[in-house]
Formats: C-alpha cells, sequence, structure tokens
C-alpha cells in the first residue's frame, strides 16, 4: 500500500502548529496528541512506533493523515464531539413533562409510545425510545411496571397435569410419622 506523502507547504504547516503548541500551554491535549502525530509520520516514522508513543491505533494514524490531506488543519485541532446533545434545555424538558403529568393525576396510563409522539412532533427529527427513557430517568419519572405473567410460563393444561401426578406421591418423612416411626433422640440405648 502506497504511503500518503505531505507537500512541502503541508510540512511547514504542521512545523508551524507544532512550534505554536509548545509555546504556549497545551489546553486539549487530543489534538496536540493528533498534531504530534501529523509531525511524526512527517519525519518519517512508521504508525507503529507512532502509536507506541502517542497512545492511537496506527489506523487512526492513518485516519488522521487522510483527514488533514482532505479537510486540512482545522480538522486536526478542533474536536467535533460536544456534550450535552439534547434538543431541549431541562426547563422545557420539565414544562414538556407537565403535561403528562396532568394526565397521569387524572388517572391515565401513559407509556413511552405516547411521550414519544409528542416529543418528535415538538423537535421535528425522529428519535429513539432510549431518548424519552433518558428524559424520563432525569426528571425522576423511571417507574417500569413489571410484565403480568413470565415469559416461561407453563400453559394451564401442563400446570394441571403436573398437579395431578404430584397429587399421590408422599413426603417420605410424613410417611415416617404416620407409620410411628420414632426419632433417634427418643430412643434409648
Amino acid at each position: 500500500m502506497k504511503r500518503r506523502r505531505f507537500t512541502r507547504p503541508q510540512m511547514r504547516e504542521i512545523k508551524r502548529h507544532m512550534e505554536k503548541e509548545n509555546k504556549r500551554k497545551i489546553k486539549d491535549v487530543q489534538a496536540y496528541n493528533r498534531l504530534l502525530a501529523l509531525y511524526m509520520r512527517m519525519l518519517g516514522k512508521r504508525n507503529k512506533e507512532i502509536s507506541e508513543i502517542v497512545g492511537f491505533a496506527p489506523q487512526y494514524i492513518t485516519e488522521l493523515v487522510s483527514k488533514y490531506i482532505n479537510e486540512g488543519m482545522k480538522a486536526i485541532l478542533t474536536d467535533k464531539r460536544t456534550g450535552n446533545n439534547r434538543n431541549m434545555s431541562v426547563s422545557e424538558e420539565s414544562a414538556f413533562l407537565e403535561q403528562f403529568a396532568e394526565l397521569a393525576d387524572a388517572g391515565q396510563i401513559i407509556t413511552i409510545t405516547v411521550i414519544m409522539e409528542k416529543y418528535v412532533e415538538i423537535i421535528g427529527k425522529p428519535c429513539s425510545d432510549t431518548t424519552i427513557y433518558r428524559l424520563l430517568k432525569r426528571h425522576g419519572w423511571r417507574k417500569i411496571t413489571p410484565r403480568p405473567t413470565h415469559p416461561g410460563k407453563a400453559s394451564e393444561e401442563e400446570i394441571e397435569s403436573s398437579k395431578k401426578s404430584t397429587k399421590f406421591t408422599v413426603n417420605y418423612w410424613q410417611k415416617c410419622t404416620e407409620v410411628g416411626e420414632t426419632s433417634l433422640s427418643d430412643t434409648k440405648m
């Protein structure tokens, strides 16, 4: 497989960013490690060597090089992952759940599907039921009702036939007491 090579302007850009990162205090360690992986790749090191130093998988280093060549330095230095991907703020979620609290107080049983339909209607895009379960858990609504019967429960016919076969079996200890046998403590030696 052919190794991708950096152009001279790309090499200068990587060097410039490495010098800049070394001079100032490092804030994003992962971004620095991605830049360091590019720098070491530029110096001619193999992916396995780089992965041992930086802590990334060798395949990821290849992906970083491709990402840099296709998208530029911004793709390496910025982290696109963000937290709090909620569609509503916590206060908006509380207001949303109020309508269901009123229905619950009136005695209606509310299911996830009903809540999810309203939620999708408000946010305007589909979501999974996990999103709704997490929303309910955040607001203390997580109440799971048990199943009415066990899924592996025997049929009524099997239960009746089992009762008939065990009806006439007598416990050994019951048999001993009916016959009148005495225990070892009652006997004298």
